[in-house]
């Protein structure tokens, strides 16, 4: 069997998945459903909020693949940027923000989730499926996260842009 990558080479994404089949089968085949299946949210917002967890919890492998296909599917460039920097003045569509801030306590505040977090996304217009997608987006990539920095998965910045424009094309 082929052994992972160490920590810190340029494509050790390839190594991992070659070497674990099993598990790398069905972590691309969940990513699918909660990634490309029928949501209220559009893909964009979709790989806004897995670069948006990803920036959070301080993975550079996932921020920089997602923030990539986020911007494929249309999010500006910058966007993610504004988000973690100040996510209240970031030019984002006002419905847009409580998902966020839910997205955000779930991943660095999980015990502290309360009903009032999913109220203020359903009172933004969002129905009880589109927390779901969201809760979905976001513990999937809490998981995704833990996976590559337990795993030393890295590229360097021009390879994760790559990956993501290609992840976008459907070719990830």
């Amino acid at each position: 069997m082929t052994q992972p990558t160490k920590r810190g080479r340029a494509g050790a994404r390839i190594d991992v998945f070659r070497a674990y089949p099993e598990t790398s089968k069905a972590i691309g085949a969940l990513h699918e459903v909660i990634m490309r299946r029928e949501s209220a949210f559009t893909l964009g917002d979709r790989e806004l909020m897995a670069a948006f967890v990803s920036a959070l919890n301080g993975c550079d492998f996932c921020n920089g693949v997602h923030a990539a296909a986020a911007e494929s599917f249309g999010v500006e460039s910058g966007l993610l940027e504004a988000l973690v920097q100040h996510m209240e003045s970031a030019d984002i569509p006002e419905r847009m923000k409580p998902v966020l801030r839910f997205v955000a306590k779930l991943t660095l505040e999980p015990s502290r989730m309360v009903p009032a977090d999913t109220d203020a996304v359903l009172a933004a217009g969002w129905d009880d499926k589109a927390v779901y997608d969201a809760v979905c987006v976001c513990g999937f990539y809490n998981f995704m996260n833990r996976y590559v920095d337990g795993t030393g998965l890295s590229a360097d910045p021009e390879e994760l842009r790559k990956m993501g424009k290609q992840l976008a094309a459907g070719k990830g």
